[in-house]
């Protein structure tokens, strides 16, 4: 009796199991499923800004490094989870210590905070002087990143 109810609700769960996902496949504005990879992301290779959804698809998928060119203190109040700071002014003294970390991405990211902030542009700017390749900004980087609400770290 037992083994036969739970056979039972094993079907049915099944069941419900199949009829969501059908829905959820059929539905427009259907969720992705939990294991879903990212989307491909093609960057383009004439053009140095990226969108916001690309930057994301590659810090999810761990593809990418993000470099904050505001200052040290800026930094400190609030910048991309494992973005590195490095302010244009201190360039010289930072890149000997993260080349090794931008070679072999998909991307290197760099980005400030307002549309008209220079600063991403400055560095992105001197990091293809040094012969980094797939420099990308991201511009009004930061607001942009903060108010779609994605992962955010504070302090050094």
């Amino acid at each position: 009796m037992i083994r036969k109810t739970l056979m039972q609700s094993f079907f049915l769960v099944a069941m419900a199991v199949v009829a969501g996902l059908a829905v959820n496949a059929l539905r427009p504005d259907g969720l992705p499923l939990a294991g879903a990879a990212p989307s491909a992301v093609t960057l383009p290779a004439d053009k140095t800004d990226i969108a916001l959804k690309d930057a994301v698809v590659l810090s999810l998928s761990k593809r990418a490094v993000f470099l904050d060119a505001r200052t040290g203190f800026e930094f400190a109040d609030g910048h991309i989870q494992g973005a590195v700071s490095v302010p244009v002014d201190d360039f010289e003294r930072i890149f000997p210590g993260i080349e090794k970390d931008l070679a072999g991405k998909d991307a290197v990211i760099a980005y400030c905070d307002g549309e008209h902030c220079p600063l991403s542009g400055e560095l992105a700017g001197k990091l293809a002087a040094r012969g980094v390749k797939n420099v990308y900004v991201l511009k009004n980087g930061w607001t942009l990143w903060n108010n779609e609400g994605l992962p955010v770290e504070k302090g050094q």
